[in-house]
């Protein structure tokens, strides 16, 4: 708890309130007191909460950084880089060979409106 209060302290705040509230007020004046404090606490609480999300998450970040990081040095000298490198150059030719074709095809399309309009 961040006040130091004893149990005589809190029986002194308690006879002190009766006598300034008195016994009909009293009650609901502590029953709105408790839903204050339960209020902030719950404030409190969900505050706490997110921020050991936050730094969790953050940490978990690092985590994936570095064994992404070990991943890639293990990676580079191994036949695992070969096979990617000549996947990702199989993967370019087959692009450039498809822009080839569709071209092709464009062309052949539009020869092929021009031999219809010359024939017409």
């Amino acid at each position: 708890m961040p006040f130091d209060i004893g149990f005589s302290e809190l029986l002194l705040v308690m006879i002190l309130a009766l006598l300034v509230l008195g016994p009909e007020r009293l009650p609901k004046a502590m029953q709105t007191f408790g839903r204050w404090a339960g209020k902030a606490k719950r404030t409190v609480a969900n505050f706490n909460h997110q921020v050991n999300r936050e730094l969790e998450l953050d940490e978990m970040k690092k985590k994936l950084a570095e064994h992404e990081a070990m991943i890639k040095r293990q990676a580079e000298g191994s036949d695992l880089q070969k096979l990617r490198d000549e996947a990702e150059q199989k993967i370019k030719a087959a692009e450039e060979a498809k822009k080839r074709a569709e071209q092709a095809i464009e062309s052949g399309t539009s020869n092929l409106t021009d031999d219809k309009k010359t024939s017409s």
